[in-house]
């Protein structure tokens, strides 16, 4: 099992459960959760995000989208891993996303195993 805390971010609750599922099954340690994403900014950019291993964030979403909250995250930390989920892989999306420093991408829908081998190289990239 891996020990981290983890933020997933994602408007769609079936796909926010579903990788809230999976997480619980490999990863000990706290997942916190958002559906709203002003909700999530808020989180984002408060001093709780020291603590956190990875965000997982959905792109495109009602109010903030991941790349807002990207930039926001990166205003207070460089270094924290943030894996984006998209079902619109565009090229500009990921030059956009690469720009403003995600770490890493997923396309919905995913496969399990995809999804868990990119959080664990993430999560072991950052700790070395």
């Amino acid at each position: 099992m891996l020990y981290c805390n983890l933020v997933v971010i994602d408007d769609d609750i079936v796909t926010l459960e579903l990788v809230q599922l999976i997480l619980k099954e490999v990863i000990s340690g706290e997942i916190h959760v958002f559906s709203d994403s002003k909700q999530a900014l808020d989180y984002v950019q408060s001093d709780s995000m020291d603590k956190i291993s990875l965000v997982i964030c959905d792109w495109l979403m009602p109010d903030v989208s991941g790349l807002e909250i990207l930039a926001a995250l990166r205003k207070t930390n460089s270094e924290c891993p943030f894996l984006m989920i998209t079902a619109n892989a565009t090229k500009q999306l990921v030059v956009d996303s690469m720009r403003l420093g995600a770490t890493d991408f997923i396309v919905k829908p995913f496969i399990t195993h995809d999804l868990l081998t990119k959080i664990e190289r993430l999560i072991r990239d950052a700790n070395g």
